[in-house]
């Protein structure tokens, strides 16, 4: 277990953790929702009942629709209508079962419900256990927008059982993987290098150090007055691609247009910030063998500056961007002109020519 701030479980320590807790809740009359969408209440409930031995166990069952376009307010008022409807009070808990989506909704609807009630996170997708789940933030998209409605709020338990990365499709896997290689450049050089290694054990391995990561930072500023910001390197670029194919209802994954502001914002790092150049090519081999290029961000480079232009990070009408001198050194707040950002979506552009 690693305790700062938040407590957070690994495997069979993570299994007996929600056995207990919820045995605790039953034995104490207090309500239990564990909410899913329809790909986890059929792949990973099953599993999650049988592994921790909820079967004797009273709690209901919520049910929201995944994917992007469902991370809305009007989700969240389903969430609240349902533990209305249900008599959920103050001493009652919500069990978030799925993926970043799913961890971010549950986490702001338990944040306001009653003015506040407990909430545990289970991620199944290995974004949500390196990242999404941890760290207490909540939120969802508005007027397609990315995350423009959020707030702060601690789960009091994140239980990782990475079991749950066999019910992944490769997609997602290497979306998750954006993630773990953004801690790699911000704080954990290492992680580069297991990375490039492989080993039995290397998703248990990536997602320790990235834990290990995202906590150390966090629980230096929770509420990303400062140092908390380096985690948003490669997400100015990647939520303003989210953000453009949200509005277009193009498909993509979170980690997937992070992936893309990873490369950019190497290239700023390269050109601003003198990163070496080696770092940036070793990386552009990574995204090649995981993800494909998307040839519309380059068509609509203007569209997507615009949206960057209202990225919270920024401030006075600059954009501020997280950049990195070398691995595990980041730099916040860098101002950035908008003719290099276009600059950096042509090099993207020309590498699939």
């Amino acid at each position: 277990m690693i305790n700062q701030n938040e407590s957070v479980f690994f495997g069979q320590e993570a299994s007996n953790e929600l056995h207990h807790y919820i045995a605790s809740c039953n034995a104490s009359n207090r309500k239990v929702f564990i909410m899913v969408d329809e790909n986890t209440h059929m792949y990973c409930l099953p599993f999650l009942i049988k592994i921790c031995d909820l079967s004797n166990f009273s709690f209901t069952i919520i049910e929201i629709q995944s994917g992007e376009k469902h991370k809305s307010i009007d989700t969240v008022v389903k969430i609240w209508s349902q533990l209305t409807h249900a008599g959920a009070d103050r001493n009652s808990v919500i069990v978030n079962l799925g993926g970043g989506i799913l961890c971010d909704l549950g986490g702001f609807a338990a944040s306001c419900y009653n003015r506040g009630i407990d909430t545990v996170h289970v991620p199944t997708t290995l974004l949500a256990m390196v990242d999404a789940a941890i760290g207490g933030k909540t939120g969802f998209d508005f007027l397609d927008y990315k995350n423009h409605i959020g707030s702060f709020y601690q789960a009091q338990r994140v239980l990782i059982l990475s079991e749950f990365i066999e019910t992944l499709t490769m997609r997602q896997v290497n979306a998750g993987l954006a993630e773990v290689v953004k801690y790699g450049f911000i704080s954990s050089p290492e992680i580069l290098g297991k990375l490039k290694n492989g080993g039995p054990d290397l998703y248990d391995d990536l997602i320790h150090l990235c834990v290990d990561a995202k906590l150390g930072i966090t629980s230096e500023d929770p509420k990303e007055s400062g140092y908390r910001k380096v985690l948003n390197f490669g997400h100015t670029v990647g939520h303003a691609i989210e953000s453009f194919a949200l509005s277009h209802e193009i498909d993509i994954l979170h980690g997937e247009a992070v992936a893309v502001g990873l490369l950019c914002e190497l290239w700023l790092s390269v050109k601003l910030r003198n990163l070496n150049t080696n770092v940036l090519l070793d990386y552009i081999d990574f995204y090649t063998n995981h993800f494909a290029y998307l040839t519309y961000v380059f068509k609509n480079r203007n569209e997507i500056l615009n949206r960057m232009m209202l990225d919270k990070k920024n401030s006075s009408g600059q954009l501020k961007f997280v950049l990195i001198n070398r691995p595990g050194e980041a730099v916040w707040d860098v101002n950035v002109g908008s003719e290099i950002v276009l600059e950096s979506l042509t090099y993207y552009n020309s590498l699939n020519n």
